[in-house]
């Protein structure tokens, strides 16, 4: 029998179709139709069906929530170029990335978004589910993806673009 560990600060609760686990940063529930599990002496064990993949694919979904309500998820972007800037106003981050206007973008009530200015300016976007804060880190990388001549426009932290070589610098 498939299990994984429940940390303390962890609370974890199981349904007939569903899995809820509360942590002391959030609650996520998700469906769980084809397994059920069982709660046990701090331990979540996998009951039903024959197919060990599946099994060990739900356990790793719920370890990932796990983690997620008990230390979260973080993404961090950069901001690349002259005069590029970000604020949060309200519940909006507001991008200054070399257009003739600035971008708005509306932050999901799921994730929490802030901007640091230590080494450059630095998006920190945070939140309990991996997927989510992933996806709103994309949606944030595409209003300016990184030029491949001069590198300007939002990166992922640590992420390396390798630059093209100009016409003029071709020879």
């Amino acid at each position: 029998m498939l299990a994984i560990s429940i940390p303390k600060e962890v609370k974890v609760t199981s349904g007939e179709s569903f899995i809820r686990v509360e942590g002391p940063l959030g609650i996520i529930i998700k469906q769980s139709s084809k397994v059920q599990f069982i709660v046990k002496d701090a331990r979540l064990y996998c009951l039903s069906g024959d197919d060990i993949t599946l099994k060990q694919t739900y356990l790793s979904i719920i370890r990932a929530l796990i983690f997620g309500v008990s230390k979260g998820y973080r993404r961090k972007l950069r901001l690349i170029g002259v005069g590029f800037k970000a604020a949060i106003k309200n519940d909006s981050l507001i991008l200054k990335i070399g257009f003739s206007h600035e971008i708005i973008y509306t932050i999901p009530k799921d994730v929490k978004i802030s901007c640091s200015k230590n080494k450059g300016i630095i998006i920190i976007i945070s939140g309990i589910e991996n997927f989510r804060v992933n996806q709103v880190a994309v949606e944030i990388r595409r209003l300016r993806i990184p030029d491949v001549y001069k590198g300007k426009g939002i990166h992922y932290n640590k992420e390396v673009v390798k630059l093209k070589k100009g016409k003029r610098e071709g020879k």
